[in-house]
C-alpha cells in the first residue's frame, strides 16, 4: 500500500509542474519555472492522540513545493515522512501501561497565503515574510502498540498493528527570512486534524470485567520544521508602485562591490618616427 501511495504523491508533483506550464500567465514554454519554488526542511513532530502522556516528539523530513498564482497566493503540495512515538502512563502509576510508534507519509495540497502583501501591496524585497497555510491532508501510517509493564499481560510484546491511509485538514503559518530576491529560510508550523482514531493503533481498551472501551475519535499532530526555500525564476507579478524607490535601494543593497575599479588602457600614440 505504502508504495501505491509514494506514486500518488509524485504524480501530483508532476501534476503540479505540468499546470504551470499551461498557466495563462506564461508568456514562453522556457518560462515555465517562473515563481515555482522548492524547500526541503526537517524538524520535529509532536503526536496529541489517546496513548499519550510522554514522550510525544519524534522527527520529520519533508519537502514543499509552491507555485506563485497570484501577488498575495501560492498553490502548495506539501509531503513529509516521519516516524511518531508516544507513551501512556495512567494516573496513579509510574509504570507505562502501553506505548507505540509509527511510521507515516502525509501529503497535504492547498496554499499559502501572505497577509502583508494582500494588505499593503506586493513588495517581493521584504525581509521577513510570514504566511498562513491551509492544506487538506492524506496520511498514510503503519503503527504498532506495545504492550507496558503495567498492562495485564507481564509479558509485555507487540499489543496491535494497525495501518491505511487516513483523510486530515492542515493549519499553521510559516515565515520567510530572504538572504536573496530567490534564497530564503522559512520556519514554519503546521498542525493536522486527522479523521481517524488509529495513528497510534489504540482504538479501545478493556476494563478488568471485560468490558470495551472505546477512546475519543480522530487524532491530532504538530510538525514543526526549518527549511531552505529556493525560487528558481522571478514571477511576472510587480512590486505595488509604492515601493519602487524602497525597492530599488535594498535591490541594490545586496550586490556587493568591487574593491578594483576598472581602468580603461591607454590608447597607443599614431606618431611614429623614421630614420632617413
Amino acid at each position: 500500500m505504502q508504495q501505491y501511495f509514494i506514486k500518488a504523491v509524485l504524480a501530483c508533483m508532476i501534476l503540479l509542474l505540468s499546470t504551470s506550464v499551461s498557466s495563462q500567465y506564461r508568456k514562453k514554454r522556457n518560462q515555465f519555472l517562473e515563481g515555482f519554488k522548492i524547500q526541503p526542511k526537517a524538524g520535529i513532530n509532536m503526536f496529541y492522540g489517546d496513548l499519550v502522556s510522554e514522550s510525544r516528539t519524534n522527527y520529520v523530513f519533508g519537502v514543499v513545493a509552491e507555485r506563485e498564482y497570484t501577488s498575495y497566493l501560492n498553490a502548495r503540495i506539501d509531503l513529509n515522512y516521519g516516524s511518531m512515538k508516544g507513551t501512556q502512563i495512567n494516573a496513579g502509576n509510574t509504570l507505562a501501561y502501553a506505548s507505540f510508534e509509527n511510521t507515516f507519509i502525509q501529503l497535504g495540497l492547498g496554499a499559502t497565503f501572505r497577509p502583508l502583501d494582500f494588505a499593503y501591496g506586493l513588495f517581493k524585497q521584504r525581509f521577513f515574510n510570514p504566511y498562513v497555510i491551509g492544506q487538506l491532508s492524506l496520511i498514510q501510517y503503519n503503527a504498532t502498540e506495545y504492550k507496558g509493564p503495567l498492562h495485564t499481560d507481564p509479558n509485555g510484546g507487540i499489543w496491535r498493528e494497525r495501518s491505511g491511509i487516513a483523510p486530515g485538514v492542515s493549519f499553521g503559518a510559516g515565515l520567510n527570512y530572504y538572504f536573496s530576491n530567490r534564497l530564503s529560510l522559512t520556519l514554519e508550523a503546521v498542525g493536522t486534524a486527522v479523521f481517524g482514531d488509529e495513528l497510534d493503533a489504540h482504538k479501545e481498551w478493556y476494563g478488568g470485567d471485560g468490558e470495551v472501551h472505546v477512546t475519543e475519535s480522530d487524532d491530532f499532530f504538530y510538525v514543526a520544521t526549518v527549511g531552505a526555500t529556493y525560487l528558481f525564476d522571478d514571477s511576472q507579478w510587480k512590486n505595488s508602485p509604492k515601493y519602487n524607490r524602497k525597492a530599488y535601494l535594498k535591490t541594490r543593497s545586496l550586490f556587493k562591490k568591487s574593491s578594483k575599479k576598472y581602468k580603461r588602457p591607454k590608447a597607443r600614440s599614431k606618431s611614429r618616427r623614421y630614420k632617413r
